[in-house]
C-alpha cells in the first residue's frame, strides 16, 4: 500500500500478465520467440512506436482512497471497471482531505464549513430524510473508496495525462503512487514509459513532453 495525501492510499489487490506477456504476445505476429534481453528490447520498441495492444493483456486491480474531487477526475478515464463505495448504504465517516498549503485561519474555515455539513448531515437523518438525499449536503473534499481494474495500455494512457504538470496537484501525487506500482510490476515496460515521458524515447513525430515526475 502506497500512502497519499493526508488520508488516501493505493493499494494493489490483482495483477496479471507482465513484461514477458507483453513480449510473449507481441511476437505471436512472426511466431518467434527470444532472450530476456530480446524481450526487453521488443518492449522498449513497442512503447517508442505506440504499439500498444500487447500491453493491455495484462491486468492490474487497485483499492483507491481518495477526495471524492479527485475520484470524479479519475472515473473520466473510461477504459477501465470502478465500482466505488455508496452512501446510499453506507454512513460516511468524518474523514476528509485539508490541504496542506492553507494558513491556519484558511484551515479553520475550511474544516468548520466541513464539519457544519456533517452536523447537518446527521440532523437530516434523525429525520425522515433518506440516507441518498441527506448525502447531497456532504463536501467532495471527504474521502471515498473504490476498486480500480484497467490493463497496463489504458493505465499508461492514465498516467501520461495525470503526471504531466498542467493535471490538478491531488491527482498527480495519485499517479506517482501508481507510477512506483506498475514499475514494480513491469519494470521494462516501466521503465519504457518513464523514458518516453521524460522525452528520452519518443518517435520522430511525437512532440516531447516534459511532465513533473522523478525516477
Amino acid at each position: 500500500m502506497v500512502k497519499v495525501l493526508d488520508k488516501g492510499s493505493v493499494e494493489l489487490i490483482d495483477f496479471v500478465g507482465g513484461d514477458q506477456t507483453v513480449a510473449d504476445t507481441a511476437r505471436i505476429s512472426t511466431m518467434t520467440s527470444g532472450t530476456e534481453q530480446e524481450d526487453r528490447k521488443l518492449v522498449k520498441y513497442l512503447i517508442k512506436m505506440d504499439h500498444g495492444t500487447p500491453f493491455e493483456h495484462s491486468y492490474f486491480t487497485f483499492y483507491i482512497k481518495c477526495p471524492i474531487f479527485v475520484a470524479r477526475q479519475w472515473f473520466r478515464h473510461r477504459i477501465s471497471s470502478y465500482n466505488e463505495m455508496s452512501m446510499r448504504y453506507v454512513m460516511p465517516d468524518r474523514e476528509y482531505y485539508v490541504p496542506s498549503n492553507l494558513n491556519d485561519e484558511e484551515e479553520r474555515k475550511y474544516k468548520e464549513a466541513i464539519e457544519n455539513a456533517f452536523n447537518v448531515y446527521d440532523e437530516l437523518l434523525g429525520t425522515d430524510v433518506k440516507k441518498e438525499q441527506a448525502r447531497g449536503v456532504l463536501p467532495v473534499g471527504m474521502y471515498t473508496q473504490f476498486y480500480w481494474t484497467i490493463n497496463a495500455r489504458a493505465l499508461m494512457n492514465f498516467l501520461n495525462l495525470r503526471l504531466d504538470r498542467s493535471a490538478q496537484f491531488e491527482i498527480r501525487e495519485y499517479a506517482k503512487a501508481m507510477l512506483l506500482i506498475f514499475r514494480e510490476q513491469m519494470p521494462a515496460t516501466g521503465d519504457a514509459f518513464l523514458l518516453k515521458m521524460k522525452g528520452e524515447l519518443n518517435a520522430p513525430h511525437q512532440p516531447k513532453e516534459f511532465p513533473d515526475i522523478e525516477e
